[in-house]
Order: structure tokens, then sequence, then C-alpha cells
């Protein structure tokens, strides 16, 4: 198993995509100009034509598949910028800068109390207002 499936699998699924129509022609015109050949009153060619269509239709279900999770994960990147946004990013980036090197445990714990701190800040505001 490829470790590295997760990020080759969707451009691997988009470039057969592209392909199939491409693959679909040349494999279905071979086939037609040898059954045109050999056995020109029985076209068998008609059962390559349909299974070739189902791998097409397989082959643009999983990039459209590929699509849909890409559009997801963009959506809910665009969410979470919108929620915390700039401001946030210029404070972890102050933070991280002062003293020395931050671990991976203490950023989770400073966005988490930063958090709280807004939220009560927006609390208090807004039952004194």
């Amino acid at each position: 198993m490829n470790p590295l499936r997760f990020i080759t699998s969707p451009v691997s699924d988009l470039y057969a995509a592209v392909m199939a129509p491409f693959k679909f022609v040349f494999v279905v015109g071979l086939c037609a100009f040898i059954n045109w050949m050999v056995s020109p009153g029985v076209w068998w060619v008609k059962w390559v034509a349909f299974g070739m269509g189902i791998a097409w239709f397989v082959a643009w279900a999983r990039a459209a598949k590929t699509l849909l999770i890409i559009g997801v994960v963009a959506g809910i990147g665009y969410f979470i910028y919108k929620r915390y946004g700039a401001a946030a990013k210029a404070r972890y980036d102050a933070w991280r800068n002062e003293g020395e090197a931050k671990k991976p445990e203490q950023a989770v714990q400073y966005l988490i109390e930063a958090n709280r701190s807004e939220s009560s800040a927006t609390k208090t505001m807004s039952s004194a207002g």
C-alpha cells in the first residue's frame, strides 16, 4: 500500500477523468475497425463501447467526489478564517515570536485561552451595553 495514496489519489482520479474520453475513442475506434474488417455482419463493438462507457462514468464520478471533497475542505478553511481572521493570526504570530521556541501543546493551550478571554470579554460588553 502506498503511504502517499491520500496525496496522489486525487491527482490520479482527475487525470483518469481527463484521459477517459481519449481512451474511449482509441479503444472503441480500434475495436470498431477490427470488427469491420473481421466480421462486418455482427457488431460486437457495441459491447466494448458499453463497457468503456461504464469506465468513463466511474472515472468522472471519482473526479466529482474529489472535487466535492476539495470544495468542502476549502469551505471549512474559509469558515475558520472568517471566524478567527487575521487578528487571531497576528496575535498568534506575536506570541510565537516572543521568547524561546514554543511547542505545539503550548500553541493549542494559548489559542484555547485566547478564545476564552475573547468570549468572556464579548459577554461583559454585551451585558454592560
